[in-house]
């Protein structure tokens, strides 16, 4: 099983990469991003679309004729349908959505921005992350962009989480951290 999400990280972040540079070299980093952010929706509203692309069980000229179509309805750029199109030719289509996550990174690393996940119990007002934001910006350098989820399983407190870091100082945590000491000592 690792194996498999090694090879995908590999594979996505080459052809991210080839992309990414490419892209600066055409000063296109906002509309190839944009480009991929199309494929992303698709993702999002498609979930065959992820079984699609992950299957080996498709011969590859049939995928290789649908993505040209999405490639096609979606009015991408030539060179983000190009390497939509390689990977598909040599059966890396399974890495697509990872390659597009991946670029969006060195895209984000350029403009310094740094994304802050944040879930808590209820709705947080704008004045809640815009205080958030502050106390982060205080002690990171960079753009910061907030993306605020609802999750009333956590029952109070919040969950940040920066970068690869996991900030959890949700009740739910505390409480079954409680739960494990007390079945220690019984």
């Amino acid at each position: 099983m690792s194996g498999n999400v090694s090879l995908t990280k590999d594979a996505s972040f080459r052809y991210a990469n080839a992309l990414y540079n490419l892209a600066l070299e055409k000063k296109s980093t906002l509309k190839y991003e944009k480009d991929l952010d199309k494929f992303l929706e698709i993702f999002d509203e498609e979930e065959y679309l992820s079984l699609f692309v992950s299957s080996p069980l498709y011969p590859r000229d049939n995928q290789l004729t649908t993505m040209k179509v999405i490639c096609s309805k979606l009015k991408l750029d030539e060179n983000v349908a190009n390497t939509v199109l390689v990977m598909t030719t040599k059966r890396r289509l399974f890495a697509l959505k990872d390659m597009i996550l991946q670029f969006k990174d060195l895209c984000r690393q350029e403009r310094n921005e740094l994304i802050i996940e944040v879930a808590s119990a209820s709705e947080l007002s704008k004045s809640n992350l815009d205080e958030i934001k502050k106390s982060i910006s205080a002690k990171i350098d960079g753009n910061i962009i907030i993306k605020s989820r609802c999750d009333p399983s956590i029952i109070g407190g919040l969950i940040l989480k920066v970068g690869s870091k996991l900030i959890d100082t949700s009740i739910r945590s505390k409480l079954s951290k409680l739960k494990n000491n007390l079945k220690e000592v019984g």
